[in-house]
């Protein structure tokens, strides 16, 4: 299991787990941040697997994730390459 750290200035992050997948809700609370978050999700709607993670921009500003538990440690490894992350550490 991956465990990750977050700086909280900069971005906020929940996650609930469901049967399949995990629904992450992030709020980015920079330009930069945001701008980061936007290329882990390029990066994954650029690849072929169009159903891994969803991401889904909220009214808000927020946004949910939807990340299938096959494609968790992916998920969180791309978003510690583009620095949405501080951190993650195996336990």
């Amino acid at each position: 299991m991956l465990r990750y750290t977050f700086d909280e200035s900069l971005i906020t992050i929940t996650e609930a787990a469901n049967t399949n997948d995990v629904t992450f809700q992030i709020s980015v609370h920079t330009e930069e941040m945001r701008r980061r978050l936007k290329q882990v999700r390029s990066y994954f709607e650029d690849n072929k697997d169009y159903t891994d993670v969803l991401f889904y921009t909220q009214a808000d500003g927020t946004y949910e994730v939807i990340v299938r538990n096959d494609s968790i440690h992916p998920f969180l490894i791309h978003a510690f390459r583009f620095q949405c992350l501080k951190s993650l550490q195996w336990e």
